[in-house]
């Protein structure tokens, strides 16, 4: 069976089985999960990431279901390396939030290797320091998106779009931007990468 191309009705039948899975993401968490794995230096197999968004039933769903969530890999693993990852053009704190969530969980089994690497380049330590914040800045609680504002002068309506128009640009690089520094911290090789 060939992986269907992934469409708005699918984004419905996903979210509805995902809304009936005790344990489960979200969808938009699960997109940003995806999105996190997709530029990780270590890709996952499609079992282990299915255990992270579906914890205990990933083994059991059925080939429909399977199918639909390797297309939705599918098309963000396109949009990651070919078409450029695209949020949606409006800001959408709900959205905003579960995507930050999703992106965390994936990032965490990988950031802080690459950030604490010993020969890694300050300036991109910095560099990924920056995306990582940027991009899951909305997993934050309310009070600390709050705290930020009033340092910063900024309503939190500025702040908030401010962050996603920064995480809109840090999404376009971000998987390059792991290439980089995953291969100039030593932890992984040019040769290893392309595996």
């Amino acid at each position: 069976m060939q992986i269907p191309q992934f469409t708005e009705l699918h984004a419905k039948q996903l979210s509805s089985f995902l809304n009936t899975q005790s344990q489960a993401m979200t969808l938009v968490q699960s997109q940003g999960y995806l999105f996190g794995v997709i530029c990780s230096p270590n890709p996952l197999d499609v079992h282990e990431w299915l255990e992270q968004i579906l914890p205990n039933t990933a083994n059991d769903l059925d080939e429909e279901m399977l199918f639909l969530f390797m297309a939705l890999y599918h098309k963000i693993s396109e949009q990651v390396f070919e078409t450029g990852y695209k949020l949606p053009d409006t800001f959408d704190a709900e959205f905003c939030k579960s995507w930050s969530k999703g992106f965390l969980v994936a990032t965490k089994a990988y950031a802080e290797p690459l950030l604490n690497a010993p020969q890694l380049d300050v300036d991109f330590k910095q560099a990924l320091e920056s995306a990582l914040s940027t991009l899951s800045f909305f997993a934050l609680d309310q009070l600390a998106i709050a705290q930020i504002a009033k340092q910063n002068n900024m309503t939190i309506e500025a702040l908030c779009q401010y962050q996603y128009e920064s995480m809109g640009d840090f999404a376009l690089g971000f998987a390059e931007l792991i290439e980089v520094v995953a291969i100039n911290s030593g932890l992984i090789t040019d040769e290893s990468w392309e595996e």
